[in-house]
C-alpha cells in the first residue's frame, strides 16, 4: 500500500475524531462523547468503599459494619429493580449479565446493567425523581441517631462525579480508536499500519499518564465493530481527581492528533519508506557485479513539517506543531537481540521505576475506611522485589511491606479487631501498583505478598 494512502487514512482518522454532535447548540459535544453517552448495554459500578469514604470525608459520619450492609443493601435493591426493568432484547440483556463479574475489579464493587449514560445520571440523581441513589443515602443519613444536621440528596449527588474514563474507556479515547478501526476498513490499512496509528496514540496517553483499561484490539474486532466482551463502564469519582483525568485526556487527545496531523501532510515521508530509501542509498553506492539497484533512494532525509488543528474543548484555541525528521546514511546497524538488561520495559528496569514512585503513591491513596497516613512508616517500606511469569504467560509481581507491626490488619493474618477487607494493607498497595503500571501499558498482571 502506497505511503499516499496511509497519508490519507491519517486525515480521515484526524477529521473523524473531532467531529462535532450535529445540534444547535453553540456548545457542541464531539460526535464520539454522543455516541459513547448513546451506546445501549452499559455497566454502572459503584463502589461501596469508596461511597463510605466520600460521605465520612464530607460528614464526618463513619459507617458502621452493619450499617454498611444496610445502606448498601437498599442501594442494591433499587438498581437491581432497575436492572430487571430494563428495555432491552431477552438476548442482548442475558449477555450483558454474563458480563458483570468481569467488571468487579475492586472489593466492594457493584456492578448493574444500565440502558446508557444519561440512565446512569437518572440513578444517580435527580431533583423530579421520586427515588435514586442521593435520596436513598441522604434519607438514610439522616435517620441515623448521631447525625446532627440534615443532608440532602444534592449534596449526596456532589461528592462525586459520573465518567467513562476511570473504569473504562473515556469518550477521547474511543473517538481515536474507532477512527482508527473505521479508517482501516475505509482504506484497507495492513495490520502493519494500523499498528503504526494505534502506537501514536499509544505514545501520547502514556505521555501524559492517562489511564488505559482497554487496548485497541480488547475493543474492536476485526470488522471494526464492537467485540461482544466490549462495554463502556459508567463509573463515579471524586471531582478533583475526574477533573484532573479530563485535562490528562484533554492533552493526550490533542497531541495525539497533531502528530497525526503531521504524518498526514504531503511533505513527510513516513518512517518506514525513509528508512527504505536510505538502504537503497548505501548499497546502490556499494560496487556489485551483475547487480542493479533500483527504486528512490535519498543520501539523507531531513524534512521539516507544520500543521495547526483546531479543537475546542470550553473555548477556542489553535496549537502549532512542528516536527523534525532525520536519518543518517552511515549504515542502518543490525537490529540488536534484545535482553532483559537492555529491554527499555526489562523486568529489572520495571521494578525500578516502579519502586521511584510506589512510596508516594501508597500514600496518596490511604485513606479510611482503608489505613490512613500518620507516620509515612508503612508507605516507605512497600517495594516491589520481583517478577515472574504466570504458567498464561502473565506478569507477577512480588512486593512486602514492614509487616510489623502493620501485618496486624492483614486478613487471615492479623487480629480482630484491627484486621478488615478495608484495612487490608494489600489493598491500598495492589491499587497504587496498578496505578504506576498504568502508565507503561504492560497489560494484565497480577501482584502477591511475599
Amino acid at each position: 500500500m502506497s505511503s499516499n494512502k496511509l497519508k490519507e487514512a491519517t486525515k480521515f482518522v484526524v477529521k473523524r475524531a473531532t467531529e462535532k454532535k450535529k445540534t444547535k447548540k453553540k456548545q457542541k459535544d464531539s460526535q464520539a462523547r454522543s455516541d459513547a453517552e448513546k451506546e445501549k448495554g452499559q455497566m454502572f459500578v459503584l463502589n461501596k468503599e469508596h461511597q463510605a469514604a466520600l460521605i465520612f470525608k464530607a460528614f464526618g459520619i463513619r459507617l458502621s459494619l452493619t450499617e454498611r450492609k444496610e445502606l448498601f443493601g437498599l442501594l442494591h435493591t433499587f438498581l437491581t429493580t432497575k436492572e430487571n426493568n430494563l428495555r432491552m432484547s431477552k438476548e442482548d440483556k442475558e449477555a450483558a449479565i454474563l458480563l458483570k463479574p468481569k467488571f468487579k475489579e475492586k472489593p466492594g464493587d457493584m456492578v448493574y446493567v444500565i440502558s446508557n449514560f444519561e440512565a446512569a445520571k437518572r440513578l444517580k440523581f435527580k431533583t423530579r425523581n421520586p427515588d435514586d441513589a442521593s435520596k436513598i443515602q441522604a434519607n438514610y443519613l439522616n435517620n441515623l441517631a448521631r447525625n446532627t444536621r440534615h443532608i440532602t440528596d444534592k449534596e449526596i449527588s456532589s461528592l462525586s462525579q459520573l465518567g467513562h474514563g476511570d473504569r473504562g474507556i473515556s469518550a477521547s479515547q474511543f473517538g481515536i480508536d474507532r477512527a482508527i478501526s473505521e479508517a482501516k476498513e475505509k482504506f484497507d490499512l495492513s495490520d502493519s499500519e494500523v499498528s503504526q496509528l494505534v502506537t501514536i496514540a499509544e505514545k501520547q496517553r502514556i505521555k501524559h499518564k492517562m489511564k488505559i483499561n482497554y487496548s485497541h484490539d480488547q475493543i474492536f474486532s476485526a470488522g471494526g465493530r464492537f467485540k461482544k466482551t466490549f462495554r463502556f463502564v459508567v463509573s463515579s469519582q471524586d471531582g478533583l481527581k475526574n477533573e484532573k483525568d479530563r485535562v490528562q485526556e484533554v492533552l493526550a487527545f490533542t497531541d495525539t492528533l497533531k502528530e497525526m496531523e503531521v504524518l498526514s501532510l504531503e511533505t513527510s515521508t513516513l518512517v518506514p519508506t525513509a528508512i527504505g530509501q536510505v538502504v537503497l542509498h548505501n548499497l546502490a553506492n556499494k560496487k556489485r557485479k551483475n547487480k542493479k539497484i533500483t527504486g528512490k533512494r535519498k543520501r539523507k532525509i531531513k524534512e521539516s513539517a507544520s500543521g495547526s488543528l483546531n479543537y475546542k474543548k470550553e473555548d477556542s484555541r489553535v496549537v502549532a506543531y512542528a516536527a523534525q525528521r532525520g536519518l543518517s546514511t552511515k549504515g542502518v546497524k543490525k537490529r540488536r537481540s534484545s535482553s532483559a538488561g537492555s529491554s527499555a520495559f526489562s523486568p529489572l528496569r520495571l521494578i525500578g521505576l516502579i519502586n521511584k514512585e510506589l512510596p508516594d503513591t501508597v500514600r496518596k491513596n490511604m485513606q479510611a475506611p482503608g489505613l490512613e497516613n500518620r507516620t509515612g512508616r508503612f508507605a516507605e517500606s512497600v517495594k516491589i522485589t520481583d517478577v515472574i511469569q504466570t504458567p498464561k504467560g502473565f506478569p507477577s509481581f512480588g512486593y512486602t511491606y514492614q509487616k510489623n507491626p502493620y501485618q496486624v490488619f492483614e486478613m487471615g493474618r492479623g487480629q480482630t479487631p484491627w484486621a478488615s477487607p478495608e484495612r487490608d494493607p494489600r489493598q491500598v498497595i495492589d491499587r497504587s501498583i496498578r496505578e504506576i503500571a498504568a502508565q507503561f501499558a504492560i497489560g494484565r498482571f497480577y501482584t502477591r505478598r511475599e
